[in-house]
């Protein structure tokens, strides 16, 4: 039998009364909206806060301080501790409908099972795929980032933002494959931000952060930040930064840490295109290599693995103009590691008579030195 979202909720919101894995950070130096708790927006207190003021933003209507009082167990309503966590329903808060921006694509990707075209955007019940050699980005209100490499799926089940606030209240659903995310970047957070696979729901809120779902097992990434999990056996586990954690489908888990970074030299150019030498991570079971159009990785072209005992790296590019690899080790597990970061430039293009660029059958174009 598959594990449903809906049924671990139903599992663990019935009897514990939180989400199944909250995301969020506590930093007394920079307090800010923390996302989910089970049915709760949770808000951290900060100097100068009452709650007249966040009934006003968040509910829209200042009246509503008593209940905020009354539920959050509030003596002095004039000296609202600093740090504390307040708690929001979601029932209160007016939400309004949002849509997902599509900032990038490379080659095959469908939107409800059609091709893309430009400019286009996503909203609620809308579905996102991604071919063999397929890369999309999606951008949030919030500037909130979701890039798909090949070969996954992702369904938007939910996108709002709060009607004051204008905070992210989205639901995910990764059917296949993965997607990287970088949320509420601007340290603004976040609302609500889950992303379901069949056998977890993770919380998200201003990370970087790695899904990915086969097989029945999830995998989930901490690049920084902190976070928490629940598995149908488990509930409100730790995961540290720079930490990944396996899911399975019997709610077993199993936390690591990620593999570090691996060290390269300058990109060098050579008879067979640019490339880089890479010093091994020990206990990496094969590298992967992502290419970018971009420093922070959301414009990805190019996907590729390398097998561990290789330690020249070929940098693959698309076409003109300074590209960037993003190469991380995996460990046996799959659990992918840190990111290293590097620079190269591009290669030129076949090009047509008009100077449009020609793409091959799988929807890449088609480097000069190819041929």
């Amino acid at each position: 039998m598959t594990l449903t979202p809906n049924m671990i909720k139903r599992f663990f919101l019935a009897p514990l009364g939180c989400s199944l894995l909250s995301l969020f950070f506590l930093t007394a130096a920079h307090a800010e909206p923390a996302g989910a708790i089970g049915d709760d927006f949770i808000y951290i207190v900060e100097p100068g806060d009452n709650l007249s003021k966040l009934a006003d933003l968040y509910t829209t209507r200042s009246e509503l301080w008593r209940q905020l009082q009354d539920l959050n167990q509030i003596d002095d309503v004039f000296g609202l501790p600093v740090g504390k966590q307040l708690k929001i329903p979601f029932s209160m808060i007016p939400v309004v409908a949002t849509q997902a921006e599509l900032v990038h694509t490379q080659g095959p990707v469908w939107i409800n099972e059609q091709p893309i075209h430009n400019a286009q955007s996503l909203k609620a019940g809308d579905v996102i795929r991604t071919g063999d050699t397929g890369f999309a980005t999606l951008r949030l209100e919030d500037q909130s980032t979701l890039s798909l490499p090949n070969n996954s799926q992702l369904a938007i089940q939910q996108l709002n933002a709060f009607e004051r606030a204008r905070l992210t209240d989205a639901i995910l659903e990764l059917q296949a494959g993965s997607v990287e995310s970088r949320v509420a970047p601007d340290h603004s957070g976040v609302g609500r931000f889950e992303i379901h696979t069949p056998v977890s729901v993770t919380g998200v809120r201003g990370t970087d952060l790695r899904i990915h779902t086969e097989s029945g097992t999830a995998k989930t990434e901490l690049l920084s930040g902190k976070a928490h999990f629940n598995t149908t056996t488990q509930y409100y586990q730790s995961l540290s930064a720079s930490h990944g954690v396996s899911i399975h489908s019997d709610g077993s888990s199993h936390v690591a840490p990620l593999l570090a970074a691996p060290a390269l030299s300058a990109a060098e150019q050579g008879s067979q295109g640019w490339h880089t030498i890479l010093q091994p991570v020990p206990k990496a079971d094969h590298y992967v290599v992502q290419i970018s159009l971009d420093p922070e990785g959301t414009q990805v072209v190019k996907r590729y693995e390398v097998p561990a005992d290789q330690t020249t790296i070929a940098l693959s590019s698309s076409g003109p103009g300074e590209h960037f690899a993003f190469i991380r080790a995996v460990d046996s597990t799959g659990l992918m590691g840190m990111n290293a970061q590097l620079a190269f430039p591009g290669q030129l293009t076949l090009t047509s008579s008009d100077g449009a660029t020609i793409l091959s059958y799988s929807g890449v174009p088609i480097l000069l030195t190819q041929y």
